[in-house]
């Protein structure tokens, strides 16, 4: 699994690759920028198909980093989405996020999306 090295706010280094736009982790370990607007500034909802495609590698838990003021949201759709697929989310501050992303992945299978910004 990933493990993520540094997060401020604009950028995230990911084991030593740095990236200035929001991520995708992915349960195998796989990073991909996350798709949205020009430079760092991705949308602040997180809409069901990052969900689905998070979902396809079976994580055990799926982590969504909010931004470091906790600006971005999950969008209903995505939200009850993830009920029905008993999806279990862990939605917190980008921070947080990533120290619980660290804890996680040494026992469990998990991915994320990490907002970077606000």
């Amino acid at each position: 699994m990933a493990r993520i090295d540094e997060l401020t706010f604009g950028s995230i280094v990911v084991e030593g690759k740095k990236y200035r736009r929001d991520i995708l982790i992915f349960a195998d370990g796989t990073v991909k920028k996350r798709k949205g607007s020009l430079l760092m500034f991705s949308s602040h909802e997180i809409k069901r198909q990052e969900l689905e495609e998070l979902s396809q590698g079976q994580p055990e838990t799926i982590i969504i980093g909010t931004g470091t003021d906790s600006a971005a949201h999950i969008a209903p759709e995505a939200e009850n989405w993830a009920k029905a697929n008993n999806m279990n989310l862990l939605v917190q501050a980008s921070h947080d996020a990533v120290a619980k992303l660290n804890e996680l992945a040494e026992q469990k299978k998990v991915a994320a999306l990490i907002h970077i910004t606000c």
